[in-house]
This record gives structure tokens, C-alpha cells and sequence, in this order.
């Protein structure tokens, strides 16, 4: 009862907020032009943009990753009342299971969403899962980022993110990246390493936008 209550106010408190924000995107296009070539994608956030990403992309059925923790079932019931479908299990600690549930719905046409320096860390830095998910599904990762100019920072291991009302919101999408079999296979570093500057790249869009 309390999760479901906490889940509600979640999604209250956020809305909400968002009625009051005033939001830029930079990418927006990119999405518009997947949907119409038929193709799923994989958004791929930074853990601190959990909360913010299920309000961006509500109702969409996208298919979102959350822990088999405590708090992954809090995330896991707010992602269900944003009308997107939650996943439990993690794409980088143990989460076969969850894996295999991203990779059958992008291929039912369902797009997804992944935190790949979840479930604890370290904060910004690229886990492998997403990328495998990306290979057998076939779908490309966008880097998505979200930040604000007034924000509360939680002290959280992520440095969870949440606009305060009034604010200026900036959301920033990249350009899609396909993961190649074959250079994976040949040096799994160096594709991590292109993921992690894809991703590092679309967040200084974001921090120059609100300087």
C-alpha cells in the first residue's frame, strides 16, 4: 500500500512540476525519424535521469529497466502509471532474465529505456549490458540526457536529478549508435569507450545550453 502511495505521489509531484517548466529539446527530430523507418531504439540515460525520463517518454510502451530492489519496485510501479512497461532485473549485474525480456519486446516493437551505470554505479560510467541488448535486438542506442537550471540534487549515489518549478528544463537526444558485431566482438573496449563519449558528449550539450 505504501509503494503504491509513494508511486502516485511520484507521478503527481512530477507532472506537476513539468506544468510549470518551460522545456528545450535538441534531437527531438531523431526520434520522429526512427518512428518512421519502423525501427526501435534503446534510450540509454544516466541513473540520474531515472525520474525524469519516465515523465518524458509517458505513454509510449517503452519498455524501462528497473532493479529487483526495494526501490527498483517503487521505480517499477511509476513506470507502469507513465504507460511505459517495466522490466525488473538489471542489463549489467546478473540480469540474463532481463536482458532477454528488452531484447523480445524491441523486437515486438517496442523501443526501451536502460540507466547503463545502474543498478549502484559507478555514476556515468558505461556498464557493457546495453550494448549486447543493442546487438540481439538490433536496435540502436540514443543517449538521452535531461537537466535543469534549477534543481534539487539528491544525496543519492546517483545524485538523483529533479527540476524545481519554474524552471528551465533542457532534453537532449544523439544521434543513433549501431552496435557492430564484429568490431564488438574484436574490441568490446573501444565500442564501450565510443558509447561512453556518445553519451559524455550529449551531457555537455545539455550543461552548455543551461550555462
Amino acid at each position: 500500500m505504501k509503494l503504491l502511495l509513494f508511486s502516485w505521489l511520484y507521478k503527481t509531484v512530477v507532472s506537476t512540476i513539468m506544468l510549470t517548466c518551460r522545456v528545450k529539446y535538441f534531437g527531438k527530430e531523431i526520434e520522429e525519424q526512427l518512428k518512421k523507418q519502423g525501427q526501435t531504439w534503446i534510450y540509454a540515460a544516466w541513473h540520474e535521469n531515472t525520474a525524469m525520463t519516465a515523465w518524458f517518454i509517458r505513454n509510449e510502451k517503452v519498455a524501462m529497466m528497473a532493479s529487483d530492489s526495494r526501490d527498483g519496485e517503487l521505480i517499477a510501479r511509476g513506470i507502469s502509471l507513465f504507460g511505459n512497461i517495466p522490466v525488473r532485473g538489471s542489463a549489467s549485474k546478473g540480469g540474463a532474465k532481463a536482458v532477454k525480456a528488452m531484447v523480445k519486446l524491441l523486437k515486438q516493437g517496442h523501443s526501451a529505456a536502460i540507466t547503463p551505470d545502474g543498478p549502484r554505479g559507478p555514476v556515468r560510467q558505461l556498464q557493457k549490458g546495453v550494448l549486447y541488448i543493442s546487438l540481439m535486438s538490433g536496435s540502436p542506442i540514443v543517449a538521452a540526457h535531461i537537466a535543469a537550471n534549477r534543481e534539487w540534487v539528491f544525496p543519492s549515489w546517483d545524485k538523483h536529478r529533479l527540476p524545481k518549478p519554474f524552471s528551465k528544463v533542457v532534453v537532449s537526444y544523439s544521434e543513433p549508435y549501431f552496435v557492430d558485431r564484429n568490431k564488438l566482438k574484436q574490441n568490446e573496449a573501444a565500442v564501450m569507450a565510443e558509447v561512453q563519449q556518445l553519451m559524455l558528449r550529449n551531457v555537455e550539450r545539455v550543461e552548455r545550453e543551461l550555462s
